[in-house]
């Protein structure tokens, strides 16, 4: 490949769907890796159980908006939206945020990660439109979101890190007393008790394959009233995260999508330098820098730390900081999960 001409990106082709049409972009091969992200993390409800993701059609259609001039946007509305108004298409999208690509040069200027896409035999194309797709993710769970009580497991977790740190145990109800300990040997069976609870109420949430299952085996647990980590979304809040909540979930998501994609040095060819790695968590790293979320540090292979070139371990060690910390909820403005 002659890295002196940027790459070309294959443009998404225009169904003009509706959120509920989202049949139409099933079988668009440029959205099959986001389709796999949008079907593990946000899939939909139809009343009985999950099902397919409308997320890809949303994402589909602000990406499409995005290259058109205020007036093709208005025209494509009322040819979608029938018995809409231009008014009424004029203030949908004054309300609307842009989709960002301000990225895509800086991507395909990166030599590394293009080579590393290629060891992975993943399809540029497609890639491209997934690292939109998790960046807007991203963007929608932590940007000005709606607000979030607390879930279940969290409350746990938080019981869970203060038991661990307490040499004694009180309960109480209404003001009075009913059990006191600090017994070593209850308190152990105490702390044994709640990791035990959380290991597997964090295995029922991911593992189950339905509504009726998943209800079901919380049941056992006396948590059959939460759903979805039980967490009361509050419209009326607005909360904006950190970027170390960003990266985190951004990690998760692209985590899961290379979990059982396998790579191959020599695929690379004779563009490949000793800056080409192959490693996955490096691989995401470069990424949060390309889509702005990191430094440059998260880039490079090896960093300056105290006067010594190390490997580079910043997202590695991101991730480990803040590993008891509950990652953001994934429910947004735009892809909402319901």
């Amino acid at each position: 490949m002659d890295f002196q001409e940027l790459p070309k990106i294959q443009e998404l082709p225009d169904y003009k769907a509706k959120r509920s049409e989202y049949d139409k972009y099933l079988d668009e091969p440029l959205l099959d890796y986001v389709w796999k992200i949008a079907d593990k993390f946000f899939p939909d409800y139809d009343g009985e159980d999950f099902c397919t993701s409308r997320t890809p059609v949303i994402f589909a259609n602000r990406y499409i908006v995005s290259k058109l001039t205020d007036e093709e946007k208005y025209a494509r509305y009322l040819e979608i939206y029938p018995s809409a108004t231009l008014d009424s298409a004029k203030e949908y999208y004054s309300s609307q945020t842009e989709i960002d690509t301000s990225f895509k040069d800086k991507f395909l200027k990166s030599k590394e990660v293009l080579n590393t896409i290629k060891a992975f035999n993943l399809d540029l194309d497609k890639f491209w439109y997934l690292l939109l797709f998790v960046n807007e993710l991203v963007e929608d769970c932590c940007i000005d979101a709606p607000g979030h009580g607390q879930s279940e497991v969290e409350k746990v977790n938080e019981m869970a890190k203060k038991i661990l740190e307490s040499t004694e145990v009180i309960s109480k109800r209404n003001g009075r007393k009913h059990y006191e300990t600090n017994d070593e040997y209850t308190l152990s069976i105490l702390k044994s008790s709640v990791k035990f609870f959380i290991k597997n109420y964090n295995e029922i949430i991911e593992n189950s394959k339905n509504r009726e299952e998943l209800n079901a085996r919380l049941k056992e647990l006396g948590l059959d009233r939460t759903i979805n980590d039980g967490v009361p979304i509050k419209f009326e809040e607005k909360v904006t995260l950190e970027k170390s909540d960003k990266t985190r979930l951004f990690t998760e998501f692209f985590q899961y999508f290379l979990k059982d994609i396998k790579a191959d040095r020599e695929l690379m060819g004779r563009h490949t330098t000793r800056e080409d790695s192959t490693d996955r968590l490096l691989f995401i790293s470069r990424l949060t820098y390309i889509v702005g979320l990191q430094d440059k540090d998260y880039y490079e292979r090896h960093i300056l730390k105290e006067g010594k070139y190390v490997a580079n371990r910043k997202l590695s060690n991101l991730l480990s900081r803040y590993r008891n910390e509950p990652l953001p909820p994934k429910t947004g403005r735009i892809y909402r999960n319901s």
